[in-house]
């Protein structure tokens, strides 16, 4: 009898161990009988396609798969290019979803984190609409001179802006252990503006990391949660380095360039200019250069200048690429352990910090080349 215990035991635990990561959908997708649904799953800053979904003649289908990590995992499902659903689903959900074709009259049970989503999603795409009728109201206004409405305006942006910050951060504190803040956290109302990018925001991504690693320590996403956080916690860093630095209101770098002499950043002091760092084995970031040339020989006669530092160890491919750009070219041969990386918080290449004449940052990473160039001419001021 107590062999036959034993037995029992260890076959719930292998079973247990073999569906510990699984999960499964039951799908009922009105009006499309014998259609394919794509299953995708974000794996961390990529989605992915997981499955294909086959609908029978009643418009049902049903997958079970096994999540890539042993923690909530972003799913979505998608219909001809729509996306029908946003799911977040743990180890041992069995979620059941109700959508049309478009997308509409959705209706998802038997996951707490992917209802949970749904909530946030629906409030997320009400608030969007209202932004971007804002947006073009605003275009509008602006192109035939209505200040006052513009105005306006702007300030309904940042009303909206405000209070959906506030319910983000209240979502954060009334269901610290969801995943679900995630989806809040990385939001963007348009390409160029996220929703948490203050520098101070980091707090705010080491409290939903601090939270989650107590359950999903080894998790991907907390670990991204806490490269964010840290990021923002050196920026900051940086940027008080820079109001207590004595002569200058930038850190210094002394590095040589192709003809071995050292070149100080602080030279630069009392002048616009673009402090550049970048990597040779990129053929994008070498083009880049090319880009930028065109825009020094611009406004070189304004004032501006660049001070490049190129990540390699390799100094004399490096030679050969700058030798034909005029600007100062400067290379330590460190590569990833240069020391200028960690000074001005570098986490990843290209990185571009654009210096007024009083020393202040006024943008970062402006690789558009339009966009570049009209950042580069509000600094150039006669």
């Amino acid at each position: 009898m107590k062999r036959q215990f034993l037995y029992m035991a260890a076959v719930a635990i292998a079973l247990a161990s073999c569906n510990g990561k699984k999960a499964s959908i039951d799908l009922m997708l009105e009006g499309a009988a014998d259609r394919d649904v794509v299953l995708s799953v974000l794996n961390i800053n990529k989605v992915e396609v997981a499955d294909t979904l086959k609908t029978n003649a009643s418009g049902k289908a049903s997958a079970k798969f096994e999540l890539p990590y042993q923690s909530p995992n972003f799913y979505y499902l998608s219909y001809n290019g729509i996306q029908l659903a946003s799911l977040l689903l743990s180890p041992g959900d069995h979620v059941k979803v109700e959508v049309d074709t478009n997308g509409r009259n959705l209706k998802v049970k038997g996951s707490k984190e992917s209802e949970l989503l749904q909530q946030i999603n629906r409030e997320i795409d009400k608030s969007q609409k209202s932004f971007d009728s804002l947006s073009v109201q605003m275009i509008a206004c602006s192109e035939i001179g209505d200040v006052e409405s513009v105005q306006r305006i702007r300030y309904e942006l940042g009303k909206l802006y405000v209070a959906q910050k506030q319910a983000a951060v209240k979502h954060l504190v009334t269901h610290p252990y969801s995943f679900t803040n995630i989806r809040n956290l990385y939001r963007q109302f348009n390409e160029n503006f996220p929703m948490f990018a203050e520098l101070t925001d980091g707090v705010y991504f080491k409290q939903l990391a601090d939270s989650l690693k107590v359950e999903y320590p080894q998790s991907p996403y907390v670990k991204a949660l806490e490269k964010e956080a840290s990021a923002s916690f050196n920026e900051m860093e940086l940027s008080y380095r820079m109001k207590e630095t004595p002569q200058a209101l930038f850190p210094e770098l002394s590095i040589t360039d192709t003809k071995s002499e050292v070149r100080n950043l602080t030279s630069l002091a009392g002048r616009p200019f673009i402090l550049l760092f970048w990597e040779p084995s990129n053929n994008e970031q070498k083009m880049f250069n090319a880009e930028l040339e065109n825009i020094y020989n611009q406004f070189k006669g304004r004032g501006l200048e660049i001070y490049s530092v190129c990540i390699t160890t390799d100094k004399a491919y490096w030679h050969s690429i700058v030798n034909r750009f005029p600007w100062i070219n400067v290379c330590d041969g460190d590569g990833s352990a240069s020391s200028s990386l960690r000074l001005y918080n570098v986490t990843k290449l290209p990185c571009l910090y654009l210096f007024n004449k009083k020393g202040e940052i006024t943008a970062k990473d402006v690789f558009d080349k339009n966009g570049l160039a009209k950042a580069v001419s509000a600094i150039c001021v006669e």
